[in-house]
């Protein structure tokens, strides 16, 4: 049952994030009175389909995933209602409008979240290393951080001191901690290059839940385009980060997820609870937006790169080039995907 169970909930993700980026292009190409010819919801083979108007709305029998085809995409046609016969910016438009989509689903989830109630938290001082910057400053052990640069968070994980720490490498960092019931300013610097075993800083800390942060139906929404932002700023940071790595041969730093893994992780946050569960497929469909954006051919950014080419070069690439180009990126990075599901079940073993 639990093999059954994840694939399951790993369908019902998959079915989520993607039948939400093709409802994207969908949309959008419909605006702009370009002909689709399917919506498919789940990959063929077709279970069945209904036709309304020029476009077939179909089931299919594999349940991970969806699709668009829109006329004249794939092809050049000599139709004004087809993709290929719109200028630059119809075309870009239709394509980032499955990443946009995404964008959007993770804001209205996170919105959702925000409304319901998400956990607060607190980060405790358990322990202090002796001779480290945290120590010279004055840390205590029991010492509770709220807060950075003078200013109270309504909320500090683990994670949220650690991001902060990173930046404040080689300056000055001031955190706001609550000892004895009062408020206090701690400055301390953190290392570039601690010694073996210590972090930045030279303190243990832990995660304190404080109780659950609802927001008002008003401010709901504010709170979540500010997580969205938030999210999607460090995902891009971290992506940049993965590539910068891979060039510069410096080694790929943490451990990478495949859908194996993400499986799991599913399963796991379903069973803890719908919020949780809500809350991974937001940072799943805004993954899937950074992802999607950027200028890799066989991804929505590529194309886009592709556009902005035959712009600068005044003349269409040829048909047979771009699929070829296309083709071939993404052959390497479902080899990509394959080797990530490769290292999952290895783990797993």
């Amino acid at each position: 049952m639990g093999i059954l169970e994840a694939v399951l909930i790993f369908a019902v993700v998959i079915l989520l994030l993607v039948v939400s980026h093709e409802l994207g292009h969908f949309l959008t190409a419909k605006w702009f009175g370009v002909r689709v010819d399917e919506f498919g919801v789940g990959l063929p083979p077709r279970m069945f389909g209904i036709k309304r108007g020029e476009t077939l709305y179909s089931i299919n029998w594999l349940p991970f995933g969806g699709f668009v085809r829109i006329f004249g995409e794939d092809e050049d046609k000599d139709d004004p209602r087809s993709f290929s016969s719109r200028g630059i910016w119809v075309k870009s438009l239709i394509v980032s409008a499955g990443v946009f989509a995404n964008v959007v689903v993770g804001f209205l989830i996170l919105s959702y979240i925000s409304w319901h109630g998400i956990p607060g938290y607190e980060v405790s001082v358990e322990a202090v290393t002796a001779g480290t910057p945290a120590e010279l400053a004055g840390f205590h052990i029991g010492d509770r951080i709220v807060g950075f640069d003078g200013k109270r968070e309504e909320s500090v994980n683990v994670s949220d001191v650690q991001t902060y720490i990173n930046k404040k490498l080689g300056i000055q960092a001031e955190f706001l901690i609550i000892r004895d019931n009062k408020e206090l300013h701690v400055f301390a610097g953190p290392r570039k290059t601690p010694p073996d075993g210590q972090g930045p800083l030279g303190i243990q800390i832990n995660d304190v839940k404080t109780g659950i942060i609802r927001k008002s139906i008003i401010h709901a929404p504010i709170a979540g385009a500010k997580m969205t932002w938030n999210f999607l700023t460090q995902i891009t940071e971290g992506i940049l980060v993965f590539f910068a790595s891979i060039f510069t041969g410096a080694g790929i730093q943490g451990e990478m997820v495949g859908p194996v893994g993400i499986a799991g992780v599913a399963q796991e946050t379903f069973r803890i609870g719908i919020p949780e569960f809500l809350f991974l497929i937001a940072l799943l469909s805004l993954h899937l937006a950074v992802i999607n954006i950027l200028p890799i051919p066989a991804l929505d950014g590529g194309r886009i790169a592709f556009f902005v080419v035959e712009k600068i070069i005044r003349r269409p690439i040829p048909q047979h080039v771009a699929g070829f180009v296309h083709s071939s990126f993404f052959l390497i990075l479902i080899g990509f995907l394959l080797w990530v599901t490769w290292h999952d079940v290895a783990r797993l073993l």
